[in-house]
C-alpha cells in the first residue's frame, strides 16, 4: 500500500557532537512529490527483500564513487576545505564499515564559484544538472542547504542538509563536513532510500496537548501511526519493522524518548538510529538497523544504481605512517622566495600529499592549499619576502582519508629572487587581453618549438590558486588556450604554465 502524502523529507539532523546545537525547526525542503518519489523506492526495496532475502546482503566490500561538489560563493570564497572533505569521507566510511559499503573519492570539483548554488540550490538546479557527475554520487558542499524557498516563519540556515531524489544528488552545509557530524551518513541512508523512523512526523512532532494522548491512529502527514506491539510496522512509520515507533520529529532534544501510542502502550524508540531526530546521545554508537541494512544493498542493487557499480577498487592500502616534513624546517631561510622547493618524505598507501602553507601558525589565514600527486616535494613560486610561515602535509588516497596532518614547520623567505629556468618547448607565449575587461576571456597565444604537457594555473595576489586548468597537451606551432575567468574579483593574478624542464610566468590584471 502506498500513501500519498506531503511530509517534511530532506535531513534536518541532530546536532554534531561539535557544537553542541540543538535543532527544533523544520529543515527547509517541503517533501511533496520528492517524498512520494522515495517513498516509491522505499516500499519497491522493500518488497524486493521479501522476494529475495538471500540476495541483498553485501558479501564482499562494494566501493562506491563520490563526486564531492566543493562549492564557494561567487567571489570565490567561502568554500570547504580539502582537509575537511577528506575529515568527512574519513567518517562517513567508519560509519558504513559494518554494512560492507566503503566510498572513495571520484573526483574533487573546487571550481564551482556559484552563490545561487552556494546558498540556494532550488534557484540553480539547471546550473548544478550541468555540473553532476553521472557515474557517481554528487555531493555539494555549500554554505545554506536549501532544497525550496523556506516558508515565511523558517528561519535562515537551519536545514544540515537534504537528499534530492528528483535530482539524485545530496547537499550539506559546509560546517557539517567534519569528523563528528551524523548528517552525512543520514544523508545517504535516505539517498538508498530510508526515511526517517519518524515519518509522518516530520513537519509536527508529537505533541501531546496538541495532538491529544495516546497519539493518534493517523500522523499530522497523513502516514498510519506506527504502535509499539509492531503489529502494523509494514504499513505505518517508516514501513520498517526493526525500527521502533518514533513520533519525535525534532520535538525532543535528549535521548530517552517517551509517548503513549495509538493503544495506550508506552513507545520505545531506538533514540541512536541514523535516520531519526535525537540529539543529546553518544555520537559514536549511531547505527543502521538490520532492516536498513539491508534496503541500503537492495537499493544500490538496483537498476537505478548502476552508475554506482564501475567495478572499481580504489586502493585500499592503510596509510600508518606520517610523513617527515624535511625542507624547510627549524625556521631556516629558504634560498628565494619566489621558488621555494618543499620536500617531505613519502609514506606507504599515499596517491596525494595535501600540502597547506600559510602566515598563521593553525592556517587560517587565507592559506595555500595544494594537492600534490604522487610526488614528495612541491615549488611555489607565490609567497612573499621576509615573512615568516608555516606549512604541514596530509597523506591520502582516494579511500584512504583518515590520516591527520603533519606538526606544522616554520620558516622564512629572504628578499632574495632566484631565476626559474625557462621551458625551451614552449618558445614564444602571449596572453591577451590585459588588463581584462568584464567579458573574463583570456586567450593564451601560444607559438611553440614543439608539443609538450604543461599544468596551467592562476594564482591571486596571496598565492592561492584560484583556477587549475590542469593538464594541457600544446602541438607543435601556433596554438590558442582559452580560460574562463567568470567570477573573479578584480585585482592582480600570476598565471603559470609548469613543465618537467621549468616554469614560466604572465602578470594578469582584472580590471572590471
Amino acid at each position: 500500500m502506498l500513501f500519498r502524502f506531503t511530509v517534511i523529507l530532506c535531513g534536518l539532523l541532530v546536532s554534531t557532537a561539535v557544537n553542541g546545537q540543538s535543532w527544533h525547526t523544520p529543515c527547509g525542503n517541503s517533501g511533496g512529490e520528492w517524498d512520494i518519489m522515495l517513498t516509491e523506492r522505499l516500499l519497491q526495496n522493500i518488497q524486493t527483500l521479501r522476494d529475495n532475502p538471500a540476495d541483498v546482503e553485501f558479501r564482499n566490500i562494494v566501493y562506491v564513487p563520490i563526486r564531492f561538489h566543493m562549492v564557494a560563493n561567487t567571489n570565490g570564497a567561502g568554500r570547504v576545505t580539502y582537509g575537511q572533505v577528506l575529515d568527512v569521507l574519513c567518517r562517513l566510511n567508519q560509519d558504513f564499515d559494518s554494512l560492507n559499503m566503503q566510498f572513495y573519492i571520484k573526483a574533487l570539483n573546487d571550481n564551482i564559484n556559484n552563490t545561487a548554488i552556494y546558498q540556494t540550490q532550488y534557484s540553480a538546479g539547471t546550473v548544478m544538472n550541468l555540473l553532476r557527475d553521472n557515474t557517481a554520487m554528487n555531493i555539494w558542499i555549500v554554505d545554506l542547504a536549501a532544497g525550496s524557498p523556506p516558508g515565511p516563519n523558517d528561519p535562515p540556515g537551519v536545514t544540515l542538509g537534504y537528499y534530492s531524489p528528483q535530482r539524485d544528488w545530496i547537499v550539506i552545509r559546509r560546517d557539517q563536513a567534519n569528523l563528528s557530524s551524523t548528517t552525512l551518513p543520514h544523508e545517504v541512508g535516505h539517498f538508498f532510500s530510508l526515511k526517517h523512523t519518524h515519518n509522518g512526523w516530520d513537519a509536527q512532532p508529537y505533541n501531546p496537548s496538541v495532538h491529544g494522548s495516546p497519539a493518534p491512529s493517523i500522523s499530522p502527514g497523513n502516514v498510519p501511526t506506527e504502535r509499539q506491539d509492531g503489529s502494523n510496522c509494514q504499513t505505518a512509520g517508516d514501513f520498517i519493522c526493526d525500527t521502533p515507533p518514533d513520533y519525535n520529529g525534532l520535538g525532543h532534544t535528549g535521548c530517552n524518548y517517551t509517548a503513549l501510542d495509538p493503544t495506550g502502550t508506552p513507545i520505545n524508540p531506538d533514540e541512536q538510529l541514523f535516520m531519526s531526530y535525537f540529539d543529546g546521545c553518544v555520537r559514536d554508537q549511531y547505527y543502521f538497523s538490520n532492516t536498513q541494512k539491508n534496503l541500503i544493498a537492495a537499493d544500490y542493487n538496483s537498476a537505478s544504481r548502476n552508475y554506482l557499480r564501475p567495478n572499481i577498487t580504489p586502493n585500499t592500502t592503510q596509510i600508518t605512517q606520517a610523513p617527515t616534513l624535511t625542507f624547510p624546517i627549524n625556521n631556516e631561510f629558504t634560498p628565494g622566495f619566489n621558488q621555494v622547493n618543499f620536500q617531505w618524505t613519502g609514506v606507504a598507501g599515499a596517491d596525494f600529499y595535501l600540502l597547506e602553507i600559510d602566515l598563521a601558525s593553525n592556517f587560517t589565514n587565507n592559506p595555500i592549499r595544494i594537492i600534490v600527486p604522487g610526488a614528495t616535494s612541491h615549488t611555489v613560486t607565490t609567497l612573499l619576502a621576509n615573512r615568516t610561515y608555516f606549512w604541514r602535509v596530509r597523506p591520502y588516497n582516494a579511500y584512504r582519508t583518515c590520516a591527520p596532518f603533519t606538526p606544522a614547520a616554520q620558516f622564512r623567505t629572504n628578499n632574495v629572487m632566484v631565476s626559474v629556468p625557462e621551458i625551451e618547448e614552449l618558445g614564444e607565449w602571449t596572453v591577451s587581453p590585459n588588463p581584462i575587461g568584464a567579458e573574463r576571456r583570456l586567450f593564451i597565444r601560444l607559438n611553440t618549438l614543439q608539443h609538450f604537457n604543461g599544468s596551467l594555473r592562476l594564482h591571486n595576489a596571496t598565492g592561492q590558486v584560484v583556477k587549475h586548468v590542469g593538464q594541457q597537451y600544446v602541438p607543435a606551432g601556433e596554438s590558442m588556450l582559452e580560460i574562463d575567468l567568470a567570477n573573479l574579483p578584480r585585482g592582480l593574478y600570476v598565471l603559470t604554465i609548469e613543465h618537467r624542464q621549468g616554469r614560466e610566468q604572465r602578470r594578469i590584471v582584472i580590471a572590471e
